[in-house]
């Protein structure tokens, strides 16, 4: 066994049996159990630990990425490694081994959220400083009410090269995220004659709630392993629909390409209109994602996207690539966009300079490291079972044949 006097009142030991970056990991993990590495205590840079330890830097880092993706710690750019706040540790019992494979984390489970430490403070600055710098004095009025010219051109280009969507620059719209955005949809639509509208179901829930302030009347519509029901859409005579097609919310499942070209086929000869929320669209994690959907009816599809998922839903950027025919009502109802100038012109420069490209690689990786550990401990309970794609930041999970049911686990308080 090999000991470490790297920090402060540590002693980290290296099992040489384990292999480095195994040992290292388990010795980390051993240190913060125990306690010997309190709730937001720094580690060491990787360069540092690394040349303590007579590692690669690289082995070093999958470690601390690894630990991060479980939760153990907290890796935030331009700070560094922190320990995570976590529960008390377990003491020592007759269980041993079992209290410490259960020890619980103090992590939300939360579906959906982005992890708010991950926020690029340092590209995000560096933008922001570029745009300072550079900026006209025009920035600073109220500027156009479709967003600013600069940023819609990058959204355009973006959108294009990672999603397959086809829009020209003049048609994004930006708003303070995606419920401002629907909310200006809506009262578009409704001048267009719309006063009912088609949901998955299930679906988001907040996408109700919108439509009930807008007094849109709502026709839930199923979800099966394909996606949405497009014969029932059909049946029901509505002439628009809010769609997850990339990541049906909550299920999880991917709308395949027949059913695609089928809701494509209703709204091109019903005049009807598809709301595609490509809400975690740049989280896929196998080797072939599919495109948006809107790429395969640019006329007929209105493009929502937001940076919630990307970098943090407390910017509240979100926008819209609207088709032309809708384009006219969405520019004479809104005579100002509701997002900062300089927050448009900052998240420009991520788009251009390709730092947000580099930061979403970096998440994607994260994401799906923690995505297969929670897969793999959820496999260990033989009455659950997970079903939908293998993307975005949420997982479904149902209760397998012969388990307790849906009223047990609310009892349960699970």
């Amino acid at each position: 066994m090999e000991r470490l006097d790297h920090m402060t009142d540590l002693s980290l030991e290296l099992d040489p049996l384990r292999g480095r970056r195994s040992g290292l990991e388990h010795a980390l993990r051993l240190a913060i159990s125990a306690g010997r590495l309190a709730p937001g205590a720094p580690l060491p840079p990787s360069r540092t630990l690394a040349a303590d330890l007579g590692m690669a830097r690289g082995t070093v880092v999958n470690a601390y990425e690894q630990l991060i993706a479980e939760g153990y710690l907290i890796g935030r750019p331009g700070v560094g490694t922190t320990v995570a706040h976590r529960v008390e540790p377990l003491n020592g019992s007759a269980h041993g081994n079992v209290a410490l494979r259960h020890h619980l984390l103090n992590i939300s489970l939360v579906p959906g959220e982005s992890d708010r430490s991950s926020f690029p403070r340092a590209a995000w600055m560096a933008s922001f400083r570029h745009v300072l710098d550079t900026a006209p004095d025009e920035l600073f009025g109220y500027g156009r009410s479709t967003g600013l010219p600069g940023l819609c051109t990058a959204l355009a280009d973006h959108l294009a090269r990672a999603r397959s969507v086809r829009v020209r620059a003049d048609d994004i719209h930006v708003f303070g995220g995606y419920s401002d955005a629907l909310h200006h949809l809506l009262h578009a639509l409704t001048v267009h004659g719309v006063t009912r509208m088609a949901v998955e179901d299930p679906c988001i829930p907040s996408q109700r709630a919108t439509l009930e302030l807008a007094g849109i009347e709502i026709c839930p519509i199923p979800v099966d392993a394909e996606g949405l029901d497009v014969d029932r859409l059909r049946a029901s005579g509505v002439h628009a629909v809010i769609v997850t097609p990339g990541h049906q919310y909550p299920t999880g499942v991917v709308m395949g390409p027949e059913r695609r070209r089928q809701l494509i086929d209703w709204a091109t000869s019903t005049g009807g209109w598809v709301i595609e929320d490509d809400y975690d669209g740049e989280f896929r994690y196998d080797p072939n994602p599919p495109p948006a959907l809107q790429g395969m009816g640019p006329d007929r599809v209105i493009y929502a996207g937001t940076v919630s998922k990307t970098l943090a839903a407390g910017l509240r950027i979100g926008w819209l690539a609207v088709p032309e025919e809708l384009g006219a009502s969405m520019r004479t109802l809104r005579d100002r966009c509701s997002v900062s100038s300089v927050e448009q012109a900052t998240f420009a420069s991520m788009l251009s300079t390709g730092r947000l490209d580099r930061h979403v690689r970096q998440m994607r990786q994260r994401y799906r490291k923690r995505r297969l550990l929670l897969e793999r401990t959820i496999s260990t309970i033989p009455t659950l079972r997970l079903i939908g794609a293998a993307a975005g930041l949420h997982l479904t999970v149902v209760l397998a044949p012969g388990g307790p049911d849906e009223a047990a686990v609310v009892r349960a308080g699970l």
